[in-house]
């Protein structure tokens, strides 16, 4: 059963899959298979979505502030966090208004995404994102976990 989006969107709901297209059409997987995350939406507007690379290495230092360059750049390339609020500007096409974000270009910009519901399936694509010199549509899908009341 397909559905717009809507109130249905409110709830929580776990990263099934981040993938694009390869130049052969094949399903690449973003942040590797077994990627986690989740994604949340509230009645009241506000959104947040957390994505990471599972296997992420500890830091050798146990400060939060300790460390290395290398370290640091390995954890920011293998995790993506953002927060804001989001509307539905027409039938599935949900805007997210950044707030907050790991990646700091993001802050105070618009993250469109196209999306359905299926059963208890979001499946959301972004437009054209460019990403190591290519310009990339991002297919993630989501499983819903919480129902808000």
């Amino acid at each position: 059963m397909t559905t717009f989006i809507g109130k249905n969107i409110i709830g929580t709901w776990r990263l099934v899959s981040w993938i694009y297209k390869g130049q052969q059409g094949e399903d690449i997987h973003y942040f590797g298979k077994n990627a986690s995350g989740i994604l949340m939406y509230d009645e009241n507007g506000y959104m947040n979505a957390q994505l990471m690379r599972s296997g992420r290495a500890s830091f050798a230092s146990p400060s939060f502030d300790g460390s290395t360059p290398q370290e640091a750049f390995s954890a920011f390339n293998s995790y993506i966090a953002y927060y804001g609020r989001y509307r539905e500007e027409r039938p599935g096409e949900i805007t997210h208004f950044v707030e907050g974000s790991l990646f700091p270009n993001w802050m105070g910009n618009k993250q469109v995404r196209y999306g359905r519901i299926e059963n208890d399936l979001l499946l959301l694509q972004t437009p054209p994102m460019h990403v190591a010199g290519n310009d990339i549509v991002f297919y993630i899908t989501w499983e819903r976990v919480f129902v808000a009341e």
